[in-house]
């Protein structure tokens, strides 16, 4: 216990001083050595890599241990071992064969998308708050979170203050106030004198008084007294018209009643790898990631307790399970055997008014040995903004239209089809290949046209959106497809488009212009081959990029207007759409008069992704055709080619993932004109947040995109390279890889998968919920 409670007391100093932990050398070979009796492989792995690391990821390595070792008791808090279990097939009931719900539970959950058993215990909270009343005013350190059981003793308004309205308590360790920002004093007649309230928030300190700004408030008691968890809930159809407050009560009043069953779920990890890392089994640790029965609320909501890792192992473990599958499946398939891909890509190629890079000739002929082999492409091409992976799939899809087949692209949005189709038929159609289009836009008979020439064989290339998923639309023989902007579309999209194929499995190539760190690649995208374009095209000038602050922001405008003059067109990004009382950030829509008005003799155009995908294409067109200036949110990110346009400004840049911005500047500087970047954030970043600064810099040194992958990866996990979806793409609800313990738990669910999947065939439980998880991604049979 010595050793415990020196390795905590190191990790508090550390914490508390960022100068020493930066200076100090061996701090992850000494606190493994202090360690290495209490904790699982997981986290002392970790501490091994620990000195190698950025400053910030080692911060938050300290902070997941501190909250695993302040929670020593965590497995033992429940014991399911002695309760008899049923078969794993009986958690896939439907929701509404479960007899412990009432009509209005079952509709809830139904409506929050949870279908059956299983996925309602997988339904994972997505916060903590700790509501015990175990914290007086006099014990709590100002900047936490607590649970206050409080006296009222007055109320009082003053208009003049920022927040005007106050209620000053009591509990017999000294003074609290809580304060509002309500609009007038109607809300404090619910504070009655002498009566006694819980208030839940983080408690702060200014000049010897301490208070909360806007708590949460409850004049019973009947959720406090435990941990409370929150969920996330879609705000949509019948859920809509309940209070926030009311939701998560409804919800885990729910999930509360189907705990019930929880204990009886059999183990399905191979018991070696439950041994290996110390995990609890599947039973306890749904129970407690539902019901945490103590701990603490930081190391809760930062992932770092035994059952939440063990969750998070196990969706990565199948992940990757099922891509090895995956790839099996696709050994065992045949594709369409091309006899003269190179000759055929070479005829495209010679027509092109510009000359292809050593990096797109050496990835059309990785495809061209894939397409004689008779087995299917299965191939992720990687490439930098504007490096010209569209021509590589425009080059391939000629290929298959010489010798008879057809080809399909998805885009994820309208513009960027309607771009891709623009292109394609430029060049394609002179050669005698006929081009398609298929959007939500395509309405009554020019859409069932387009139907019938593909089920004819008529349209050799069909681009299009998620329309191309529809299961009227019908090919005569599907040969090849490529999806564009992988991340934008799910697991279950690729395979539904790939399913278009009649006789023979289709050629499929995902391309990314979101450069990812090839490790990590491999890792997500373990059942593709890996290309990369790494060069520009000639004559292609890097965008110059620079860091401004708003003070200098006339010189920035002043700048702008000379470019207009000659000739140049800006986009002006901003991260919100409309304004928020909650964050201070400048919008695009209350932005766009500013513009408006300091270029009054320009045309000035907004768009953001609340306008129907018709309205963004109008505006787009015209930008493109006669406007000069686009006030936009990040709805212009991927593919949106205007090589007229040479300034790109991105208002409050500290906002956006380095990636983001550097896919954002990617629109700029596409033709032989140079492109500029202004990278915009507020003076007060100077001495509030010197790492936004840092980090920003990145972008002012650097073009290259897979370097700056490589820095967002360090300094903020990989949530940014992926999308905001990324979550949902890769189908985790508990795993991120923005957490540098998940990504490591990543590569250990690979290597163990890759050990596992030959002993398979012998894990009935654990086939059954793999089944059952990728159910439509997958088909069981191919496993050995």
């Amino acid at each position: 216990m010595e050793n415990l409670e020196k390795a905590r007391k190191f990790i508090q100093e550390l914490e508390s001083n960022r100068v020493k932990l930066k200076r100090s050398y061996g701090v992850g070979i000494y606190l493994f050595n202090l360690l290495k009796q209490h904790l699982e492989s997981t986290y002392l792995n970790l501490l091994k890599e620990f000195d190698k690391l950025p400053i910030e990821k080692r911060i938050g390595i300290l902070k997941v241990i501190k909250g695993r070792l302040s929670q020593p008791a965590y497995k033992k808090a429940v014991d399911f071992s002695h309760v008899e279990k049923k078969p794993i097939e009986k958690f896939f009931l439907p929701i509404e064969k479960v007899s412990i719900l009432d009509q209005k539970e079952k509709k809830l959950l139904k409506a929050l998308g949870i279908n059956d058993l299983y996925s309602a215990l997988w339904y994972l909270p997505v916060r903590y708050e700790d509501r015990r009343l175990n914290n007086s005013i006099k014990t709590t350190k100002p900047g936490q979170k607590v649970a206050l059981k409080l006296r009222v003793l007055e109320t009082g308004y003053d208009p003049s203050e920022k927040y005007p309205a106050y209620v000053k308590c009591e509990d017999g360790t000294g003074i609290l106030y809580l304060r509002f920002r309500y609009k007038d004093q109607k809300p404090l007649y619910a504070f009655k004198k002498g009566s006694y309230i819980v208030a839940y928030g983080r408690l702060k300190e200014f000049k010897g008084e301490k208070y909360m700004v806007h708590p949460e408030v409850s004049f019973q008691e009947e959720e406090f007294g435990k941990i409370l968890p929150f969920y996330y809930i879609r705000s949509k159809g019948e859920i809509k018209a309940i209070s926030s407050k009311t939701r998560h009560r409804k919800i885990r009043q729910a999930i509360g009643k189907l705990l019930e069953y929880v204990k009886y779920m059999p183990e399905y990890l191979p018991e070696e790898l439950l041994q290996k890392y110390q995990f609890p089994n599947i039973a306890e640790s749904l129970y407690m990631a539902h019901s945490p029965q103590d701990g603490d609320e930081d190391a809760l909501n930062s992932r770092a307790t035994p059952f939440q890792r063990r969750l998070i192992y196990e969706e990565l473990f199948l992940f990757q399970l099922l891509l090895q599958i995956r790839k099996r499946q696709i050994s065992n398939l045949e594709a369409v055997k091309l006899s003269h891909p190179e000759k055929h890509t070479e005829e495209l190629i010679s027509t092109l008014p510009f000359k292809l890079t050593e990096a797109q000739r050496r990835v059309l002929e990785e495809i061209a040995k894939d397409l004689k082999t008779g087995k299917p492409m299965n191939r992720l091409l990687q490439g930098d903004v504007g490096s010209g992976k569209t021509v590589v799939a425009m080059a391939v899809s000629y290929a298959f239209a010489r010798e008879g087949y057809q080809c399909a692209i998805m885009a994820p949005t309208e513009i960027l089809a309607q771009q891709h189709y623009e292109n394609f038929k430029r060049f394609l159609e002179p050669l005698g290949v006929k081009v398609g289009l298929l959007t939500s836009s395509v309405k009554g008979s020019a859409r069932n046209s387009v139907y019938r020439h593909i089920s004819a064989g008529n349209i050799s290339v069909l681009i299009g959106t998620h329309a191309l998923l529809q299961d009227r639309l019908e090919f005569e023989n599907l040969a090849f497809v490529v999806i564009d902007e992988q991340h934008r579309f799910g697991v279950m999209q690729r395979r539904e488009m790939l399913s278009k194929g009649k006789n023979l499995f289709p050629h499929c190539l995902v391309m990314s212009a979101t450069p990812i760190p090839r490790t990590l690649a491999l890792s997500l995208y373990g059942d593709l081959d890996i290309s990369i374009i790494d060069q520009m095209p000639e004559g292609r000038k890097p965008v110059i990029t620079k860091l401004i602050f708003e003070s200098q922001m006339e010189k920035c405008i002043s700048f702008i207007r000379s470019e207009l003059e000659k000739g140049g067109k800006v986009y002006v990004v901003y991260p919100l759409i409309e304004g928020s009382e909650k964050v201070e950030l400048k919008s695009a829509t209350e932005s766009y008069m500013l513009w408006k008005s300091l270029f009054p003799d320009r045309k000035v155009l907004l768009m953001h992704g609340r306008l129907k995908d018709q309205e963004k294409e109008a505006v787009m067109r015209e930008f493109k055709e006669s406007a000069d200036i686009l006030v936009s949110t990040t709805v212009i990110e991927v593919g949106v080619d205007v090589p007229s346009a040479t300034v790109m400004v991105i208002e409050s840049a500290h906002m956006f993932g380095l990636s983001q911005i550097h896919q954002l500047r990617g629109r700029v500087g596409r033709s032989e004109r140079q492109g500029y970047c202004f990278l915009v954030v507020p003076d007060s970043l100077k001495n509030t947040d010197a790492e936004a600064i840092k980090r920003l810099r990145v972008l002012v040194q650097t073009s290259d995109g897979f370097k700056i992958a490589e820095e967002d990866l360090k300094m903020r996990g990989p949530g940014e390279l992926l999308g905001a979806s990324q979550s949902g793409y890769f189908g985790f609800t508990v795993a991120s890889l923005a957490r540098a313990e998940d990504r490591y738990l990543l590569e250990l669910a690979k290597e163990d998968a890759k050990a596992m999947i030959e002993k398979l065939n012998h894990m009935e439980n654990l086939k059954k919920v793999l089944a059952y998880r990728y159910k439509d991604s997958i088909d069981m049979s191919y496993i050995a």
